[in-house]
């Protein structure tokens, strides 16, 4: 009898902290929708920030964090003859995470092939806002100032924005967070040098 009841201790235990869990999601999913309707009516670098964050906390997040690296590098998919090709695409990506760099990106430079000028203004206009976004996390040069990163998508798009190339890269952990090393080249000058970014919310939700 003990035994079967501590069974069920621990089940009614499991159940509740699974309710717990679902109730916190929730939240930040509602959050993550509220703030997704103010910024398409009216982007600001106050609201992305905040998107950012939230994101993480998510249960798309959850998801989509464990998807592969597409197939395709943003510029490639340009190469469609049918540019709605690479424009559906866009709006996948900017469906399932609206903070993709790589999503906006695509949409921007899609929308102005095909003569949709407002379109791309506003994407572009997204696509700063996040950089800018990224840059007010940290300026990437130490441990203690490392621009806070979603994925490793965005860390890859973020130095391709720049013009600059990955030429390796290196994890570490301090104080139960994680941190990624990136040496990195710019293509214009040849200059060498590393960038720190924050992982930890990819870490921890690679844990469930």
């Amino acid at each position: 009898m003990k035994f079967n009841m501590h069974i069920l201790v621990v089940i009614v235990v499991f159940l509740i902290s699974s309710c717990s869990s679902s109730q916190v999601y929730n939240l930040n999913d509602t959050r993550y929708n509220e703030l997704l309707e103010n910024i398409k009516s009216e982007p600001s670098l106050i609201a992305i920030i905040e998107l950012r964050h939230v994101y993480v906390l998510t249960q798309r997040y959850r998801k989509n964090i464990n998807e592969g690296r597409p197939n395709q590098p943003q510029f490639e998919a340009l190469l469609y003859e049918d540019l709605k090709v690479p424009l559906v695409m866009a709006h996948d990506r900017l469906e399932k995470n609206y903070t993709s760099l790589n999503g906006h990106y695509l949409a921007m430079a899609t929308s102005f092939e095909m003569g949709k000028e407002e379109q791309s203004k506003y994407h572009q206009l997204l696509l700063n806002i996040l950089l800018e976004a990224i840059w007010a996390s940290g300026n990437g040069r130490s441990i203690s100032t490392a621009f806070f990163s979603t994925s490793t998508h965005e860390i890859d798009s973020f130095i391709e924005l720049h013009g600059f190339d990955i030429i390796s890269r290196s994890m570490t952990q301090r104080n139960d967070k994680s941190y990624e090393k990136v040496k990195i080249k710019d293509l214009k000058t040849g200059q060498l040098f590393n960038w720190y970014f924050d992982i930890s919310a990819q870490k921890n939700a690679n844990k469930y």
